[in-house]
């Protein structure tokens, strides 16, 4: 009976232990797998129609009409073979876009647009998505700044796309590391490619360390997630020079977050020069070359 016991002990001690340490120990094969997995949703999100391969445009309007087609008059064209000269007419004014269809089979939705419709409000900041044949557009706003960004769903970028050279999967970049949160929260001035800055709230850093050495990442809020806006030595060189991104689980109890930089991938800024990307603050440039994660893509 005592026997007995004891072994009921040692088998709930060791199942306790084995579940503690389920998230931050695994083995080389595992974790290649879970790399791997997650590698291939980042090529799907890429590939897919909200994914940055298919940008082919951003244009900034200004108060006033802005005509759209593939017209050398086009106030904003499109150059791109296969659409008429003229396909609508968007209008800027007091916060507010609307957009003329200048052709036929342009959809809102499943409607055919026949006449002016409102896309986009700066007061409900609520946007509508546009279509004809593999085009898609709708409005964004940066700053003070309305755009118009344009999507091409059989664009050579995605059609041609062939995966992101990366660094090879590596046990040893995937760290412990201790979140240490902000009180009060800290607000984090983020500068975009555009040299728009604003301020974006950071709940805390997160702290690690590599070959006895202390490194700092600042931290900006996802949910239930921390996104991590980086730089390193490799950044200009075999990584992108504006930096790379990562998002890391929030701790559930206490300050352990795994920080695994096999998982850290390029701004949509590699893929197209038509994207707003920001650009790691200056606390977040590490000295330390990550030779984990994804290299840089194409001619960027």
């Amino acid at each position: 009976m005592k026997l007995s016991r004891f072994l009921l002990i040692l088998a709930y001690f060791t199942f306790v232990f084995s579940c503690g340490k389920k998230e931050s120990q695994i083995n080389p094969e595992e974790h290649a797998v879970e790399v791997e997995a997650w590698y291939q949703d980042r090529v799907k999100s890429l590939k897919s129609e909200e994914g940055w391969l298919n940008l082919i445009g951003l244009h900034w309007l200004k108060q006033g009409e802005t005509t759209f087609g593939t017209s050398t008059e086009s106030t904003f064209r499109l150059e791109s073979e296969g659409f008429p000269d003229s396909i609508g007419v968007f209008l800027l004014e007091e916060g507010k876009v609307y957009f003329t269809p200048q052709t036929d089979s342009i959809f809102l939705g499943e409607n055919e647009l026949k006449e002016k419709v409102k896309i986009f409000d700066v007061e409900t900041q609520e946007f509508e998505k546009l279509s004809f044949k593999s085009l898609r557009w709708n409005i964004i706003k940066r700053a003070d700044a309305y755009g118009v960004r344009l999507r091409d769903l059989e664009t050579a970028a995605v059609t041609q796309f062939e995966g992101i050279k990366r660094y090879p999967i590596d046990l040893e970049w995937r760290l412990e590391a201790k979140f240490i949160p902000y009180s009060p929260i800290r607000e984090i001035p983020i500068t975009n490619v555009l040299g728009q800055t604003t301020p974006n709230p950071s709940p805390g850093y997160l702290e690690f360390q590599k070959d006895g050495i202390t490194y700092k990442i600042d931290a900006l809020d996802a949910e239930d997630e921390l996104y991590l806006i980086l730089a390193d030595n490799t950044s200009g060189g075999e990584t992108y020079g504006g930096g790379r991104y990562m998002y890391v689980k929030k701790p559930m109890s206490g300050d352990l977050v795994i920080l695994d930089f096999n998982k850290a991938y390029n701004p949509p800024c590699v893929f197209t020069p038509h994207a707003t990307c920001p650009l790691p603050p200056r606390q977040n440039m590490l000295d330390l070359a990550i030779t984990a994660g994804e290299k840089t893509f194409g001619e960027h």
